[in-house]
């Protein structure tokens, strides 16, 4: 950039008196700023242009970024069906078409939620006769 001091200036603006004169000094200088303000648009206009460009960058890349997300929600969609359909038919599909819907850790998930279904329940311990309670506890029934 340039760098200027009061000095410099100084001897610039004596120069420009001496050589363009002092009647058409302020011409000139009007000239030098209608210079100035275009040099300073087309700046602004490629600044611009520039932002605009790095910005639909940005938006083709949180497109790719948006597809990748839907892809994986529809593969997430896709896989809850399977499961719902496979928990609806119940154990007369093979199991091999159950596998090929199920991936992972969630085949193992279901496999072991149907082992759990399956297996019997423990049953609960039947209560005593109001008679044998109390003569556990020591007292003697009247019978």
């Amino acid at each position: 950039m340039l760098d200027l001091g009061w000095s410099e200036i100084l001897v610039i603006g004596v120069v420009a008196l001496i050589v363009v004169g002092p009647k058409d000094l302020p011409k000139m200088l009007r000239t030098l700023g209608q210079y100035a303000g275009r040099a300073k648009g087309i700046a602004r206009d490629f600044q611009r242009s520039m932002d605009d460009a790095a910005r639909q960058a940005d938006i083709e890349e949180l497109k790719d970024v948006k597809k990748g997300l839907d892809d994986m929600r529809d593969a997430q969609h896709k896989m809850q069906r399977d499961l719902s359909q496979s928990f609806l038919d119940g154990p007369s599909k093979p199991a091999a078409k159950k596998s090929e819907a199920v991936s992972g850790d969630v085949k193992a998930k279901v496999e072991a939620a149907a082992v759990a279904e399956a297996a019997p329940k423990p049953a609960k311990p039947k209560a005593k006769p109001k008679a044998v309670k109390a003569a556990d506890k020591g007292s003697v029934s009247g019978v």
